[in-house]
């Protein structure tokens, strides 16, 4: 599956930039260490939740980690939504609610 490398990629470009270990990244983003390890690894997709956790410790765009082509920090977005599909759009739009959902909860 695409999406799997492109997140396992991303994420550890993105840990590679910070200098984060995958331990440091399990602390900040308070997920487990063994789930962290097969994010990085490739063996799982994190759910949407884990994916907003893990972008916030690492200080980055959670639509970047998922494989959208703009910028880590999100500053290309606005260009990226339009060329979507009106499927893909509501997609991205139900994934932000489910984030700023989840940022309510911690």
């Amino acid at each position: 599956m695409d999406n799997l490398y492109i997140i396992k990629d991303r994420l550890n470009e993105a840990m590679k930039i910070r200098g984060m270990s995958a331990s440091e990244l399990a602390k900040r983003s308070g997920l487990a260490k063994s789930s962290v390890s097969r994010y990085l690894t490739g063996e799982n997709i994190p759910r949407s939740i884990a994916i907003g956790k893990m972008a916030t410790a690492l200080d980055v765009s959670p639509v970047w980690i998922l494989g959208y082509n703009l910028t880590m920090d999100g500053e290309e977005i606005q260009i990226d939504i339009e060329k979507l599909s009106e499927d893909n759009k509501t997609r991205l739009l139900a994934y932000y609610q489910a984030l700023l959902d989840s940022q309510e909860d911690v």
